[in-house]
This record gives C-alpha cells, sequence and structure tokens, in this order.
C-alpha cells in the first residue's frame, strides 16, 4: 500500500509548530506601563510586513513563533520582540512596553536653510515697505498709488514675497528638514522633496501653526502610506 499521498496530506493538514502562524493582538504602551502609545511602527523582522498601532494603542499583526517584532517611535528606543517570548493575558492580548529616550529634536543640526541675522534685518525692511500701501491706503492715498503702480513699488513688492516665502521656508526647515524627518522615521534613503509633494496636507502652514505630537504623528501617519504605496 502507497503512503505517499497520505503523508503529504497530513503534512498540509497538521504544519510543523515552528511554521504555524498566529495574529499577534495587544497594546503598547509608555515607560509607565499604562498610558497607550498610538500612531507607533510594528514591524515584522522576518518579512518586512508590519502595521501601527491605533488611537488606543492597540495592534494586531499576523506573525510565527520564529518571528522578531520591531516596534519603532520618535523619542524612543526601539524595541525588538521575539513572538515566542510574548506573554498574552487572559484576553489574548500581549503589552509591550517602549522606554524613552533622550532625543530632542531641537539638537538636530539644520544645516540645509537659516537666514543670517544682518539677512533678516534687510528683508524684514523690505517687506515692511511693501506695506505702506496697506497701512497708508487711507491716511496716504499718494504713497499707496505710488507702491502698488511704480516700477520701485513693483520691485519692492515682489522682493518682499521673494523674501516673505524664505521666511516661511526656514520655519518649515526648523520643524521638518530632511534631517528631521529622517530622524523620525529612521529612513536614510527618504526622497524629501517626493515626500513633502506626497505629503501635500502637512503644508507649510500645518507645519508651521502645530507642535510636537500633534505635528510629527500626522507626519508619521503619512509616512506609513508614502511607504506603502512605495512598495507597489
Amino acid at each position: 500500500m502507497n503512503f505517499r499521498p497520505f503523508y503529504i496530506l497530513f503534512i498540509f493538514l497538521f504544519p510543523f509548530n515552528g511554521l504555524a502562524q498566529r495574529v499577534v493582538k495587544g497594546i503598547i504602551v509608555e515607560n509607565d506601563s499604562t498610558t497607550a502609545m498610538p500612531f507607533v511602527y510594528i514591524i515584522n523582522k522576518s518579512n518586512g510586513n508590519g502595521t501601527m498601532s491605533g488611537a488606543d494603542g492597540k495592534f494586531s499583526l499576523v506573525t510565527s513563533d520564529n518571528d522578531t517584532l520591531i516596534c519603532s517611535y520618535i523619542g524612543f528606543a526601539k524595541l525588538y520582540m521575539p513572538v515566542k517570548d510574548l506573554q498574552a493575558n487572559n484576553k489574548g492580548e500581549v503589552k509591550l512596553v517602549m522606554r524613552a529616550m533622550p532625543i530632542n529634536l531641537k539638537t538636530v543640526t539644520v544645516s540645509t536653510f537659516k537666514i543670517k541675522p544682518y539677512e533678516r534685518e534687510y528683508m524684514n525692511d523690505i517687506i515692511d515697505r511693501s506695506k505702506i500701501r496697506k497701512i497708508e491706503a487711507f491716511g496716504s492715498p499718494i504713497t499707496a498709488l505710488y507702491m502698488k503702480y511704480s516700477k520701485e513699488g513693483k520691485q519692492i513688492n515682489k522682493l518682499a514675497k521673494i523674501f516673505e516665502d524664505l521666511m516661511i521656508e526656514e520655519q518649515v526647515q526648523q520643524k521638518l528638514s530632511r534631517e528631521i524627518l529622517v530622524k523620525l522615521t529612521h529612513d536614510e534613503n527618504i526622497d524629501y522633496e517626493a515626500f513633502r509633494k506626497y505629503c501635500y496636507y502637512v503644508n507649510n502652514y500645518y507645519i508651521i501653526t502645530h507642535e510636537g505630537f500633534d505635528l510629527y504623528s500626522k507626519v508619521m501617519e503619512c509616512y506609513r502610506r508614502y511607504k506603502s504605496e512605495m512598495r507597489r
């Protein structure tokens, strides 16, 4: 009697434990073991698949016992956790604790763009002169008309617009330069310009008017989608 077909069927019905897959469900928390952490990357080291913790810090990911989970979040040490070492509670959920690191984004050197003090003084002077037509529109109509229609007035207004854009860019670079983006994402090869175009809703105005978690969680949320589409 030939047992080979039954042997093959047995393998498919009862896979080896080392290859068995299971869904790991749990929550990411801070050092105090109670504060949930949203927007944490959880990556399966074996195949690169991953997910991100939700607003309540919870996540789920398909793994096998031989896999290792890598958890990453700005300001916290990367956590490497072998799946076989995970201990689930009575609900079948695991708890992963992230350890804060003394990382301060303000220490990142923004070498790409910085306006010098004497340049700023000159730029502010030009910007102030361009606003005369608005400030003195009622008090001095002649001056306002001159600034609006004269060759010199037009040149000043054009230059003022350039300087205003440069000052906005300086503020943006202080919060989200390429150096800061790399530190956030741990992606040394990221195309800064391509990412900024893709992440259009985190525009200059949003960057300037938001701080800390509100800003960087939105950036990381966009980065996750950006990388996902890059893999397609």
